[in-house]
């Protein structure tokens, strides 16, 4: 785990809480579609969701996992999903209901302390949120605490920018225009707590048994190229920092994404390449 992380995951949970529209927009187009609903997808297929289950979705964001999980549960099931965002829990209120899926109902909360009821849910998870919660280990107990005897939990947590090369290639562009400061805040955010063990030994102390961490790496790929990952840091913890640069610092920086993105980044214009995550399981005791 990179030293300092806990400061940029406050940077990058305030960023997510007071999220200006842009911000969410930028994180709907860039990130949802390539990212954030394959790893969902994943993270519930190694959940072994099934029909007719109470699941709760932590830092559900825009609903991206809380509408998979409604899908796969079914009317006879139900989805509770939590944010500390008002403006992020509305976008996900607007989508609507999933076609044959469960109830959704969304709830403004922190994951610390999370509105969730004791021993309610099967299934409880959170998809690349843990990272930016300042009380960790608070919130692995809280859902530890919502789920019943024997319920599963299971988390997904970015591995290093490294092994993201995507995001690596992000950094880079930041640490040419903005200074290494700039982008090592950047790369000690989503992927700051690149730490197997160290992630297991929460989770347990949580009071969960039958633990694993298994690091997968998935292919991905942005449609809209360099243009897309750049609209990408609007959503980011340094998006205030980055919308204040002057016209010619921001026109840099496009120029130094495009550069650094250039070895993937085929013919179309799509960047290709591959993102590493952690995921965690394990059974409540």
């Amino acid at each position: 785990m990179s030293a300092g992380s806990d400061d940029e995951a406050r940077e990058w949970s305030a960023a997510f809480a007071t999220a200006s529209t842009d911000g969410m927009e930028a994180y709907e187009e860039a990130l949802v579609g390539p990212m954030f609903t394959p790893w969902g997808e994943y993270l519930l297929d190694a959940l072994t969701v099934t029909q007719g289950e109470r699941l709760l979705d932590v830092a559900t964001g825009p609903g991206t996992v809380a509408r998979l999980a409604s899908a796969r549960v079914g009317p006879a099931g139900h989805v509770l999903a939590t944010d500390l965002s008002a403006a992020m829990l509305a976008v996900a209120e607007a989508k609507g209901n999933v076609a044959d899926g469960s109830p959704i109902e969304y709830r403004l909360s922190p994951a610390v302390p999370l509105a969730a009821p004791a021993a309610s849910f099967d299934v409880a998870c959170c998809q690349h949120g843990l990272q930016f919660f300042p009380d960790r280990q608070g919130a692995l107990a809280e859902m530890r605490r919502a789920l019943r005897p024997g319920g599963r939990m299971g988390l997904a947590v970015w591995a290093g920018v490294e092994t993201c090369p995507p995001f690596a290639a992000l950094r880079d562009a930041i640490g040419e225009v903005m200074g290494l400061d700039a982008a090592e805040r950047y790369a000690r955010g989503p992927w700051g707590l690149h730490a197997p063990r160290a992630l297991a030994d929460m989770v347990t102390a949580a009071g969960f048994g039958e633990v694993s961490v298994d690091e997968t790496a998935r292919p991905v790929r942005f449609e809209g190229g360099a243009a897309q990952l750049d609209r990408s840091l609007a959503a980011s913890g340094l998006a205030v920092e980055i919308g204040a640069l002057n016209s010619d610092m921001r026109a840099a920086l496009g120029s130094a994404v495009a550069d650094k993105l250039r070895s993937l980044t085929d013919r179309s214009g799509a960047v290709t390449s591959h993102l590493t995550s952690q995921i965690a399981l394990a059974v409540a005791h």
